[in-house]
């Protein structure tokens, strides 16, 4: 109901107000469609779009959305040329991912985003915490690259009485 995807949107746009709303539409928008449902939420005011995959954003560009996509997963070294390409803002999370995006990235007239994920306990993918100040040190010191944004995806969020997310 896209209807519904654009009152659920607009109403987190008015509630996060002045945050960005970022809709994740991986998984071909968990099986509803990611090109419509992209088209409603940003229609709607989510100013960013998220995807899992390169080819989930390269989907949505070759479909005309124009937002900054978020790849919310380190895409593999032979796919940083298409993020580059694409304008697709990736995830790193190791030195190897960096440096790849950094090599894809130097064909660029200007600085590639980049962000950060931190590993905070989901345990699938992300730096661990002690390893992100080198990370981002890393991105920060490379010429290509600049650092946009650090997250995390915390793992028992959905837990109001956990004291791991306060933590």
């Amino acid at each position: 109901d896209l209807g519904a995807v654009a009152h659920n949107v607009r109403s987190l746009v008015e509630r996060c107000r002045p945050a960005a709303v970022c809709a994740v539409v991986k998984a071909d928008a968990y099986g509803h469609g990611s090109v419509p449902i992209a088209r409603a939420a940003v229609a709607a005011g989510a100013e960013w779009l998220a995807v899992a995959l390169v080819d989930e954003g390269v989907l949505l560009r070759e479909a005309g959305i124009d937002v900054p996509i978020l790849v919310l997963s380190e895409p593999r070294p032979a796919e940083m040329a298409a993020v580059v390409a694409r304008r697709l803002v990736a995830t790193v999370y190791t030195p190897g991912g960096v440096s790849a995006l950094a090599a894809a990235a130097r064909a660029e007239s200007a600085p590639v985003p980049v962000h950060l994920k931190v590993n905070t306990g989901m345990n699938r993918v992300g730096a661990q915490p002690d390893d992100v100040v080198a990370l981002a040190l890393a991105v920060d010191g490379d010429l290509a690259l600049t650092l946009q944004g650090v997250w995390t995806h915390c793992a028992v969020a959905d837990e109001p009485l956990d004291l791991f997310t306060a933590e």
